[in-house]
């Protein structure tokens, strides 16, 4: 019997990593409860590793508290024969302050504001690794620090992704020494040391937290951008909501080949910009009118006029170019003047280089893309309709693509090229022809030179 490819992969990929991720401040209690809860609920979830986010204070109190051979959190992995959990000094994150120490306390409106970035920040690169599940617990630490965690796993959170807080019974949550409901029988004191009490007999609730997912609806720039601070992701967010089709406006500059969609710059192939100007363009002289696909009742000269368009879309309206050119020379025109701006990014990019995604030519060429902007009396009208189509259907979709990339699903709709018109055929109506341009009113389409 014959295997599924699929299953093969899935049988060869390693089961992904649990990660606990907790904000604390005095209490590492918090660390063992939340993990018992986690046991109890569900043992196959119970985290390989632990990280957990506090201050320099926390961060001493969690070393002398949970690590060492004696710990409770060895303690507690012996008892209930938990797999092995990794937690070292390393995997607690503590914050630095304006003057490069440590952050102790959260004692200022500038604390809060350090470690909410910090929290953001580390939030959003661990849910970058598609390998690990993060369980975030927010029942230590400050309330700022447990807010920012909680909001920052809505913003960043995938939907296997898990937030948390722990509930301990009366009178456990008041004694020093109780970290999690031990198998037998072990006496301790309360906080004022008059009673005595069982720490099997506590209860440790684990209430999950649903998580409003918004990572789907986030530009993508704000989830891969480094050392973005919470303040900046929010007002990232808070304009994005605040967009309409009449409000969001576009930029297009022709210097660097890149469009600015609500501040946010990106650098498109020489290509699809070209692709994406002619468009644009079209849309900014003739709103709501669109320009429609090639399709096979086009002649020749039509074919040209467009190819034509859309070479001169790659350079600023405003250049000055000879109209009596041919196809042929504006097509070498428009590729040099790809290359220079090719050239100027690399020049910019000297001190700090890196692997440019975008070609250095506007179109490849192979015998289908030359026959584009032949002179050969020859050309066959058929084929060349498919290689028009073809050109069409590609820059299209990439174009769109790397909208969708940059700015995130919900907010790339307001950019991307879609159909503005539609028309019937003239055979009874089955036909159905679809005219693309952008929504946006005229007036929100810049040129820049």
């Amino acid at each position: 019997m014959k295997q599924n490819p699929q299953q093969n992969n899935d049988q060869n990929q390693e089961p992904k990593q649990h990660v606990l991720l907790a904000v604390s401040g005095m209490t590492p209690q918090i660390i063992t409860e939340t993990l018992f809860g986690i046991y109890r609920q569900d043992p196959t979830k119970v985290p390989q590793r632990i990280e957990v986010i506090t201050t320099q204070d926390g961060r001493q109190r969690l070393i002398a508290n949970l690590l060492g051979p004696d710990s409770p959190l060895e303690q507690l992995i012996k008892d209930y024969q938990l797999p092995s959990i990794r937690f070292t000094p390393e995997d607690i994150k503590v914050p630095e302050g304006d003057d490069g120490a440590l952050l102790n306390d959260i004692k200022s409106e500038r604390d809060q504001e350090i470690i909410t970035d910090f929290i953001t920040d580390h939030v959003r690169q661990l849910c970058q690794d598609p390998n690990i599940i993060i369980h975030a617990s927010l029942a230590g630490g400050r309330k700022t620090m447990g807010f920012a965690l909680g909001y920052a796993m809505s913003l960043f959170g995938r939907p296997e992704d898990s937030l948390s807080h722990v509930l301990v019974s009366e009178p456990y949550e008041s004694i020093p020494d109780f970290y999690y409901p031990t198998p037998n029988t072990v006496m301790r004191a309360d906080r004022d040391k008059i009673s005595q009490h069982d720490l099997s007999k506590a209860q440790v609730m684990l209430a999950k937290i649903p998580l409003v997912l918004m990572r789907e609806e986030m530009p993508t720039s704000l989830i891969n951008e480094p050392s973005l601070s919470y303040t900046d992701t929010v007002a990232r967010i808070n304009r994005a909501n605040l967009l309409s089709t009449e409000s969001a406006t576009v930029e297009l500059d022709f210097t660097t080949m890149s469009i600015c969609c609500d501040g946010i710059t990106i650098a498109l192939k020489a290509d699809c910009f070209a692709f994406y100007s002619w468009l644009a363009q079209d849309s900014k002289a003739y709103p709501g009118e669109g320009i429609e696909p090639p399709k096979l009742e086009m002649k020749m000269p039509e074919l040209d006029t467009r190819f034509a368009n859309y070479l001169k879309a790659a350079l600023h309206p405003e250049v000055a170019i000879n109209h009596n050119c041919s196809l042929a020379e504006l097509f070498e025109y428009a590729n040099d003047t790809v290359a220079e701006m090719i050239e100027r990014e690399q020049q910019k990019n000297a001190a700090k280089p890196k692997k440019s995604t975008r070609n250095n030519w506007l179109l490849q060429g192979n015998t289908k893309i030359d026959s584009l902007y032949s002179a050969e009396p020859d050309r066959d009208l058929k084929a060349l309709t498919t290689t028009h189509k073809n050109l069409w259907d590609r820059l299209l979709k990439e174009t769109n693509q790397a909208i969708k990339d940059a700015l995130g699903p919900r907010l790339a709709e307001y950019y991307q090229i879609v159909t503005v018109n539609t028309a019937k055929g003239e055979d009874n109506g089955r036909t159905r022809f679809e005219y693309k341009g952008l929504k946006l009113p005229a007036e929100n389409i810049h040129l820049k030179l």
